[in-house]
């Protein structure tokens, strides 16, 4: 059992009604036991931090909601927080100490490489683990039965990008893959796979390493290539640096990007960037095709004070806190397996990053529908919704 600690009600904001977590219910025989603790142990300094500050603001909103309906079995909800840094040497350190906190379940960091290592301290002391990784390894094959992915996964991006350049009529496209995470390298790997799936061939791949100051190497092969799309897989900072460099080199050929560049934060550093295409789970413009997530990046705004770095990371934040609350609310207990059994029941759960299917057998719900957003002159504007069409044998959950 994990120690009992008294709790401070969290000031209510406005529900949003149409992704209620529905957990208010009457007391049950857990009612005296205290909060039910979520700890997020995270990257809140270090590059991790413009993903998983949203991902817990995003967590604290969905807790208000939860707490201002009474709870989950008569308990109210309560957030605790570590942080790793973004350093590889503390991330099993902060883990565990939000374990040593009281955590009944474990937020990581959205990345395998940052998230992983906490999700299995957490699973090692018999803790549910939920992240929103690109990488394919977060979740049950490549760490455990208690880590549930929320994020469709690299694969998934790869993938559909792919499907996206050949119905556009691309017949050339260049691959550059940042090597730093595994998430990007699977995204690039998984775009090459697909597009010779697809029948087609590519014009060239390059490596790049997220802290390169130069992207010299890179724009000399494509400019030998002379291909009709680029791949640009990596994400900011260094991913930033990578496209100012290419289009400061006269490429203008339309660019195809992973959600990780997801936002605007970082578009300073490429002033008129157009011609830019990325998968996302939501919209921050108001053009989302959810209209309740519309509703809910204006009520972050108020919330918070300033707009949010990025769409999709608040989205993956309060729906962790609606997955969970579902789930214990249907298992009426807190414990990890019967709470892991009712996850493993969601199909096509309703949450506000969009429905979320979980077996026995697959934590990853890489078959959920991806937002795809253009940049001209630095703004992104919805294109269009689109789910995979495959995975080339890996089935979709």
């Amino acid at each position: 059992m994990r120690p009992s600690r008294s709790w401070r009600a969290l000031a209510p904001l406005t529900v949003l009604a149409a992704f209620a977590s529905g957990c208010a219910s009457a007391a049950g025989p857990d009612d005296t036991a205290g909060p039910i603790v979520i700890g997020h142990t995270a990257g809140m300094t270090g590059f991790m931090s413009v993903f998983d500050i949203p991902v817990e603001q995003g967590m604290k909103l969905a807790i208000d909601d939860v707490n201002a309906r009474g709870g989950v079995l008569g308990r109210p909800l309560e957030l605790i927080s570590t942080n790793n840094e973004t350093d590889t040497s503390k991330i099993q350190t902060a883990a565990q100490d939000v374990l040593d906190q009281g955590a009944d379940f474990v937020v990581t960091s959205c990345d395998f490489d940052i998230g992983g290592p906490a999700a299995r301290i957490a699973n090692e002391a018999d803790t549910i683990a939920l992240g929103c990784a690109g990488g394919p390894l977060f979740g049950l094959d490549g760490i455990g039965p208690l880590t549930y992915n929320f994020y469709p996964g690299s694969p998934t991006e790869g993938a559909l990008l792919a499907e996206y350049a050949m119905e556009q009529g691309y017949t050339r496209p260049f691959v550059i893959a940042d090597q730093t995470l595994e998430f990007t390298q699977v995204v690039g790997d998984f775009f090459e796979k697909r597009w010779i799936d697809l029948g087609g061939t590519v014009a060239g791949k390059e490596t790049y390493h997220n802290g390169d100051e130069s992207a010299a190497a890179q724009i000399g092969a494509v400019q030998r290539a002379q291909p009709d799309v680029i791949i640009a897989a990596s994400y900011p900072p260094g991913g930033a640096t990578l496209l100012r460099q290419l289009r400061a080199a006269g490429l203008s050929q339309p660019i195809l990007g992973d959600t990780a560049y997801d936002g605007t934060y970082w578009t300073d550093a490429v002033p008129g960037l157009s011609d830019f295409t990325i998968p996302s789970a939501g919209a921050l413009a108001g053009d989302d095709p959810v209209a309740a997530r519309n509703d809910f990046f204006a009520r972050y705004t108020s919330a918070t004070g300033q707009a949010p770095a990025s769409a999709s990371y608040p989205l993956f934040g309060y729906s962790f806190v609606q997955a969970l609350s579902r789930a214990i609310e249907r298992a009426g207990s807190t414990e990890t397996a019967a709470v892991q059994a009712e996850l493993d029941r969601f199909t096509d759960e309703d949450l506000i990053v969009g429905k979320t299917t979980f077996t026995p057998q697959c934590h990853i719900p890489s078959g959920r529908p991806l937002v795809l957003k253009t940049y001209t002159d630095g703004v992104p504007k919805v294109v269009g919704e689109r789910s995979v069409q495959s995975l080339m044998g890996q089935a979709p959950c």
